[in-house]
């Protein structure tokens, strides 16, 4: 079981991880661009060429051997120990000094000897920026390494089988387009680091279970996103469930959030209900206009407020246009008959729900003060008296304070939370801020799923 539970959470971390990154691509390139151009820039103003002279002799011994397959072992292993010795001849500083003496300088590149296994062929190389400061080491060093080396390895003929002569192209050629793909490559690591560390650190509400375990709240249901189709005449659908083209999956995850709103509120000690969001953008007036629809479905007198005054979307949602509001009637610019809309006279008999709804009209700024009046508290008390339900569409409580405003009117609230939007503790945040005022919190409907 819990090699089962590990491989989800695997599958689970790719699908965030790649789901993320197509959020970032963008930036994951940019920092491939600009590493692949800093690398380019870098290496080119610190670009410095080395160029290696090199010569290869035959290493033997001075000696009157008569036997040709001693000699060879004797050549072989004096051409061994001057290639084990040489380290040890170059940090004396014996070499150096022979070699800085006869140059007249200082003795400025890398000095190296080698030994081809169990023969006699030896290699004297001399590496530097100048080619011909290296050609020029390497001609002294071959003529006093046999005077340094005599005391250890005895007398030695060293014949020349090839030398490089000055060097004509460097040993590390400049390569900006090697450099530029290095770049890119460092800066697509760093990118591709950067979206894990995301995906690891970001925790959003994904499932049902999530609600429970991250924020504490029961969930009364999950709603399904719905995606509509473009009309070829450029008129919009509108979400809500007396609409035929929405589809009967969400039809029937509005029923099941109304049946559970209604359990929890069955005494009738909880008929205004409060609904928002930790963020912009969740779906909390979507949510709310339809399950102001469903209840009144069901026969519930219910009446249906758009608090949202910064930003009121209810009347779109439901598919009319309004000229007044909720921010006229307070202002005194209108009277309650003249912004108050009945569903049943709205859509001319066909949907004959006892709905009432109340649109907020154009936006304003100062929403807080607004709902905070006498003549909102007003407004409330007097459509709580005629309804079963009174459903508030608040904005946001994780930016604005108007949901706690609206908290001092409502019995109850709900908790809009969008499927892997907002992160936790936003959401954590904004259930705080409402139960600071003291109202109940009956739990949160995961949109999207």
């Amino acid at each position: 079981m819990t090699q089962n539970n590990e491989k989800i959470d695997v599958v689970a971390m790719l699908t965030d991880f790649l789901r993320i990154f197509r959020k970032m691509w963008i930036q994951v390139i940019a920092l491939a661009l600009i590493f692949a151009v800093a690398m380019t820039i870098h290496a080119n103003v610190s670009y410095r060429a080395y160029y290696t002279a090199y010569s290869s002799f035959t290493v033997t011994i001075r000696d009157d051997q008569s036997e040709d397959s001693l000699t060879a072992y004797y050549d072989n292993t004096a051409a061994e120990q001057m290639a084990e010795t040489f380290p040890y001849i170059l940090t004396s500083g014996v070499l150096q000094r022979m070699v800085a003496k006869d140059m007249g300088e200082a003795v400025s590149g890398s000095i190296q000897a080698n030994v081809v296994e169990s023969t006699n062929l030896f290699t004297l190389s001399v590496t530097d920026t100048d080619p011909e400061r290296a050609q020029k080491t390497l001609q002294s060093v071959i003529k006093n390494y046999p005077k340094v080396s005599e005391a250890i390895v005895g007398k030695l003929n060293m014949k020349v089988l090839d030398e490089s002569g000055v060097p004509a192209s460097p040993d590390n050629p400049k390569n900006l387009l090697r450099d530029a793909a290095k770049g890119a490559v460092t800066g697509t690591g760093i990118g591709l680091a950067w979206v894990l560390l995301v995906t690891l650190l970001r925790r959003t509400i994904r499932s049902e279970e999530d609600c429970q375990k991250y924020v504490n709240q029961r969930c009364l249901g999950s709603v399904p996103y719905v995606r509509f189709k473009e009309r070829s005449d450029g008129t919009k659908r509108h979400l809500n469930i007396v609409n035929k083209s929405v589809n009967k999956d969400f039809k029937e995850a509005i029923r099941n959030v109304r049946n559970k709103v209604e359990r929890h509120t069955h005494d009738g000690s909880m008929k205004r209900v409060v609904l928002t969001s930790a963020l912009s953008g969740e779906g909390k007036s979507t949510i709310a206009v339809n399950l102001a629809l469903s209840l009144a479905q069901e026969g519930k007198r219910v009446t249906l407020i758009d608090c949202d005054l910064r930003n009121p979307s209810d009347a779109a949602i439901l598919g009319i246009k309004v000229d007044k509001g909720l921010v006229d009637y307070i202002n005194e610019d209108c009277k309650f008959e003249d912004f108050a809309i009945d569903f049943a006279e709205m859509t001319k008999g066909k949907e004959n729900f006892p709905l009432v709804f109340l649109p907020g009209g154009k936006p304003v700024a100062d929403a807080s003060n607004l709902l905070g009046s006498a003549k909102m508290k007003e407004v409330i008390d007097t459509v709580s008296k005629k309804s079963d339900y009174v459903i508030l569409d608040s904005a946001p409580v994780g930016l604005l304070t108007d949901a706690s405003v609206l908290s001092q009117y409502a019995d109850c609230a709900m908790f809009i939370v969008k499927k892997d939007f907002a992160k936790t503790e936003h959401i954590m945040s904004g259930i705080e801020h409402l139960a600071r005022s003291g109202i109940r919190v009956i739990g949160c409907v995961l949109n999207g799923d």
